[in-house]
């Protein structure tokens, strides 16, 4: 046995002093009274007072002597020579995801609960015990690594905020059964969180703090905005809305555009019901804004456990007239096409005309069934759209190939719904390597063989049609123009509504020259924080980032939207059942000295129980 505090033991001095109280003498009062009749029991006990015949009744004495000596050795603190040998190491998990935000019955949030209890076990750190935090945001980190001292771990609790993203308990689990393979002595992980852990194959044994109760929830979890296709002047929304309760819900939803409010709409779902509403005729900012900067937000008005969830945010895309050259021998299609969309103000020409000078003065040109003999993509400037002859080298034809591969994520290819489309004859093209800074994609394909290559440099842009329009019925059907349409806004650089909206916790990768600002922006009247560079970025909070990109800015919309995180309500049956064996292992993993003191306090109940039974004096 050690004992870290010896000089503790200097208190014993104090024992003497608990005996000459136990054998002073009472003074009584000298009362005259009628009759001695009543007080013959007071006559016994005070012939009890003498030395001797108190040393009948040591019981009180003896519980009193020992449980001065039990605060005596709990202030020493002992420990065994076996844990100072070999040790004990802990690996503290903190949840700090989205949902730990939710506000219990109490009025304390969870992750505050959390705290609480991470502090009680930082307060438990002994000399041979060494404990280690992990905090659960998008991705489990080390706050602090192993180490006896309570105070960079309060510091690290201090400091630590919950986070508005969803992460991955399992991968911290695995992160603490990685940190403690190591370690030598007795092994444990602690895990303060919400939930109930899913049973995984850990070497060292587990034990998990549910801080939680099962809570209702209203969230919205879908909010998007595209242009329509048929008037690019205008765009729709989806919102998507889902009551995570064991009671019907009802609630007004606000949809708000640059701070005015739009339209209120009012929502009633029964328990686990989702809904989902499309609003349209949104008007679409121009480029550049004068009237604002394009947010659009959605609120629930009902409030309601987690408020980080009653909020949606969304940026529509811009519309501009994109200004295009075709260079052709004539094409009544594309011709026709280019006329009607008021998305596009073109010019013609013919190949004979074409000068590279001309590219810089267009988004986007054009080149239909032609191909500029001097053309050289590695210093080529403009973005160009090739029909048929292509800068991309060709073996044989294809005859009449099916369409078999469409990515629906591209820009170029997005709503485009080319089934069934006859095509007589294409180039077969292969997707080249990336090369000179260009990089390199097939939206299209005919099995082995791309239909559409579409390549990127910067801020330059290139798309490859590997057939004629004409060989086809393509421009015969609804896709031909919501092909082009998309492919010359992509080729004149206007953002996508995917490309203006993000999952908190995903990485966004920047190219070169883009500049990113740290700190969101919630509400029109917060000044926004000027862009600051970086090539990749994890926003971790909810709001509007500024991106800046050349002389332009445009604005970024970030939303957790995850039903796993508004889901607050209990996790399976396990919860109730596992809570006393949590409790058990707390109480088997108190440092000895605690237990010296709790043996100390439950003495002290005891011996008042017997003195008001007059079992003791």
């Amino acid at each position: 046995m050690i004992f870290l505090h010896p000089w503790a033991a200097w208190f014993l001095a104090g024992a003497p002093l608990i005996v000459l109280l136990y054998f002073m003498r009472l003074k009584r009062r000298t009362l005259p009274v009628s009759t001695l009749m009543f007080w013959q029991r007071i006559v016994n006990q005070s012939g009890r007072r003498s030395f001797f015949q108190r040393l009948r009744h040591l019981l009180s004495l003896l519980l009193h002597l020992l449980i001065f000596a039990l605060l005596i050795a709990a202030l020493s603190r002992p420990l065994l020579e076996r844990s100072i040998q070999n040790g004990a190491s802990t690996v503290l998990i903190l949840d700090a995801r989205a949902r730990m935000n939710a506000i219990e019955p109490g009025g304390q949030t969870r992750f505050a609960k959390a705290l609480t209890a991470a502090r009680g076990h930082a307060h438990q750190l002994t000399g041979q015990q060494q404990l280690a935090l992990i905090i659960l945001g998008a991705r489990p980190a080390v706050a602090v690594p192993f180490t006896s001292d309570e105070k960079p771990l309060l510091d690290a609790l201090n400091s630590a905020r919950p986070s508005e993203v969803t992460g991955d308990l399992n991968a911290a689990l695995a992160l603490a059964d990685s940190l403690l393979a190591s370690r030598k002595g007795e092994n444990h992980i602690v895990l303060i969180s919400d939930r109930e852990p899913q049973p995984s194959a850990l070497r060292s044994p587990l034990s998990a703090l549910n801080i939680a109760t099962s809570l209702d929830n209203l969230a919205i979890t879908r909010f998007a905005t595209r242009p329509l296709p048929a008037s690019p002047e205008t765009s729709e929304l989806l919102l998507e809305i889902q009551n995570f309760g064991r009671a019907t819900a009802s609630t007004d939803v606000e949809l708000s555009y640059d701070g005015r409010l739009l339209e209120v709409k009012p929502f009633t779902l029964a328990p686990g019901e989702r809904r989902l509403e499309i609003f349209t005729s949104v008007p679409r900012p121009a480029r550049p804004a004068r009237s604002g900067r394009g947010w659009l937000k959605a609120r629930i008005t009902a409030p309601d456990a987690l408020a980080l969830d009653n909020v949606a945010y969304a940026t529509l895309p811009t519309s501009r007239t994109a200004r295009v050259l075709l260079v052709s021998r004539g094409n009544a299609f594309l011709e026709k096409f280019l006329t009607v969309d008021s998305s596009v103000k073109f010019q013609l020409i013919a190949p004979e005309a074409w000068q590279p000078s001309l590219a810089p003065k267009f988004e986007a040109v054009i080149f239909d069934n032609t191909l500029p003999p001097d053309f050289n993509l590695a210093s080529t400037q403009g973005n160009f759209l090739f029909l048929k002859s292509t800068p991309f080298s060709a073996a044989t034809p294809l005859e009449q190939p099916l369409v078999t591969d469409v990515d629906a994520t591209h820009p170029a290819t997005r709503n485009v719904s080319l089934q069934n489309v006859t095509i007589l004859h294409a180039a077969a093209l292969t997707l080249p390597q990336p090369h000179d800074g260009w990089t390199f994609s097939a939206p299209l394909r005919s099995f082995d063989h791309a239909l559409l290559i579409a390549g990127e440099r910067k801020q330059q842009r290139i798309a490859a049609l590997a057939f004629d329009v004409l060989e086809s019925d393509l421009p015969l059907r609804v896709a031909f123009p919501l092909l082009m349409n998309n492919t010359l806004h992509w080729l004149a650089g206007e953002q996508s509504a995917t490309q203006q909206s993000a999952q908190c916790g995903e990485t966004i990768t920047l190219s070169e020259g883009q500049r990113i600002a740290t700190t969101p922006v919630i509400s029109e009247s917060d000044t926004p924080q000027k862009p600051d560079t970086a090539r990749f970025f994890q926003p971790v909070h909810i709001g509007y980032y500024a991106l800046g990109d050349g002389d332009t800015t445009r604005w970024i919309a970030v939303n957790t939207f995850n039903a796993d995180e508004s889901d607050l309500r209990a996790s399976g049956g396990n919860t109730a059942a596992s809570q006393p064996a949590n409790a058990l292992a707390s109480f088997s993993n108190w440092p000895f000295w605690r237990g010296l003191a709790f043996t100390a306090f439950a003495l002290l109940v005891a011996e008042w129980w017997l003195f008001h039974r007059r079992r003791t004096e």
